[in-house]
């Protein structure tokens, strides 16, 4: 572990060898007020001035110690910053507003590290370490910076456990921090719908959905953090929610229960309607995600004899949600899951839809790597990579992302990864998916897995302190404030804790058609 805890850590790092006095005072010079663009790394200096107690800390003042922010077409990469560290201050350079927010947030994972480091040492038992964080030193250095994937996102199982807009919000600050850029809402699945409909019944049995004004508002919200909001819409498997209000156009079982939808005519009319209300609160450029896994096949009666197949679907589908998005302005783009034997695609939408396959523990590993074999390579369609941890990770998990992430570095295909909480809204409770997978999805040159149960363990309780000094440091992902924006503990549609435990959210998650 490096002795600056910063997360995600630089692809580049190099140490002059010397450090500078903590400043008595701080200037923030370069992010202007009058410019919306620049609010959120405003924002991230009045923070950071909230934990230098006793350090002057002032936008735009003109102390000897400055932080400066300047705009520089040099640096290439719309994501990317260069910070260096002297005996002046910090300044951060970047090409866009939204390099120059990353690069505020090392500023703030620095400066906040080194102020507080001795309260982290104090058990330490090298003497020198000590003595070293409680004079407080600024280490001189240059930090060259950019994510490798374009695409880091975190996806909230809104189907199957109520995300408060609160809680969505903290946490697209808390994503942001880490450079995380997309919140991937899981909006339905067997359980719930998270998604209020006005126009049809779906999602109004379930009293925490979002409806089109509180996702519009998110949308808007988390684009002033460089975050954009990616909707699943599950439109074949796992659609019980749906099929609960039209149990016409159930065709059979999920592949592990639950509802898949029977294919017809019927069915796309009915999702068309759902897209109708769902991709107007998008930006106007925006990913959808329609899910399509673990379903079982079927049609509608009567439409046996017209051409329904897998593939077929998969096309309609497509053509149903671009139809939808030129009708409201929007630019959209369509991802589906790859399932587990991979999802048929048409070959003339294959470089137009964007497949993921997925694993999500360790013993996946090598499943892992054979899926990048098959997925990854120049020349093949885009993928995005299904990481993170399921519900039943009762403390969060990672290293299925470490996997995915260093396994497909090297693919061009590779847009990104889904760092996936599924099943939970205890977010703080499994908080290590997200910061230790951030680390990943920004700079993979992570440290190599390690085969065996102490290697394994050590690396994790060291991201444990880490993150839970971290915690500390950035009050936004206070495990308390995270819990009280969250409400009640839910999973898999159903209270964890009395005085409701066991009971369902709302009745889709409580009934179930018998076969």
């Amino acid at each position: 572990m490096d002795p600056l805890p910063l997360c995600p850590y630089p692809q580049s790092l190099v140490h002059a060898g010397r450090s500078v006095p903590f400043p008595a005072a701080i200037a923030v010079q370069g992010l202007e007020a009058a410019n919306p663009t620049e609010a959120a790394a405003r924002r991230t200096m009045e923070q950071l001035a909230s934990m230098l107690p006793g350090v002057p800390c002032t936008l735009g003042g003109d102390a000897a110690y400055c932080i400066r922010f300047i705009d520089d077409v040099s640096v290439l990469h719309p994501e990317g910053y260069v910070l260096t560290s002297d005996e002046t201050g910090i300044t951060v350079a970047a090409g866009t507003p939204a390099g120059r927010f990353y690069g505020a947030q090392t500023v703030y994972q620095l400066l906040t590290g080194v102020f507080h480091a001795g309260r982290f040492l104090r058990f330490d038992a090298a003497v020198a370490a000590r003595t070293a964080a409680a004079r407080r030193a600024v280490p001189v250095l240059r930090i060259e910076d950019e994510p490798r994937y374009a695409v880091r996102s975190f996806m909230a199982d809104v189907g199957r456990a109520p995300f408060s807009v609160p809680l969505l919000k903290r946490l697209v600050r808390i994503l942001a921090h880490l450079k995380l850029n997309t919140l991937h809402l899981h909006l339905n699945d067997d359980e719930l719908c998270g998604f209020r409909f006005a126009h049809l019944p779906i999602g109004r049995e379930n009293p925490f959905a979002l409806d089109a004004a509180a996702l519009t508002e998110l949308v808007a919200y988390a684009r002033g953090y460089h975050v954009a909001i990616l909707p699943e819409i599950e439109s074949w498997g796992h659609v019980h929610s749906f099929t609960y209000h039209y149990p016409h156009l159930r065709g059979a079982a999920g592949q592990y229960g639950g509802s898949s939808f029977g294919i017809g005519e019927p069915t796309y009319a009915l999702l068309e309607k759902v897209y109708d209300e769902i991709v107007p609160c998008l930006e106007t450029v925006a990913a959808v995600h329609l899910g399509l896994d673990e379903a079982l096949w079927a049609v509608l009666p009567g439409e046996e004899n017209r051409g329904h197949t897998p593939e077929n679907m998969v096309g309609r589908l497509h053509d149903i949600l671009m139809r939808v998005g030129a009708r409201h302005g929007k630019n959209l783009s369509m991802h589906i899951w790859a399932d587990h034997g991979g999802r048929p695609v048409p070959a003339a939408l294959r470089d137009r839809i964007v497949v993921q396959p997925w694993g999500y523990a360790e013993q996946s590993i090598p499943e892992i790597i054979t899926k990048m074999q098959r997925y990854g390579g120049a020349g093949k369609p885009p993928v995005m990579l299904g990481a993170g941890a399921s519900w039943i990770r009762v403390h969060g998990d990672y290293e299925a992302t470490r996997a995915w992430c260093a396994e497909g570095a090297v693919h061009p295909n590779v847009l990104g990864v889904t760092l996936c909480l599924w099943g939970t809204n205890d977010v703080a409770g499994r908080l290590i998916t997200a910061y230790a997978g951030a680390d990943c999805a920004w700079s993979p040159a992570t440290p190599a897995h390690v085969p065996g149960p102490a290697p394994v363990e050590s690396l994790r309780n060291a991201l444990d302190q880490q993150m839970r000094q971290w915690q500390i440091l950035f009050p936004e992902a206070d495990p308390a404030a995270i819990n009280a924006d969250r409400g009640p503990e839910v999973e898999l549609g159903r209270y964890v804790w009395p005085p409701r435990a066991g009971e369902a959210v709302a009745p889709t998650a409580d009934y179930f058609p018998e076969e």
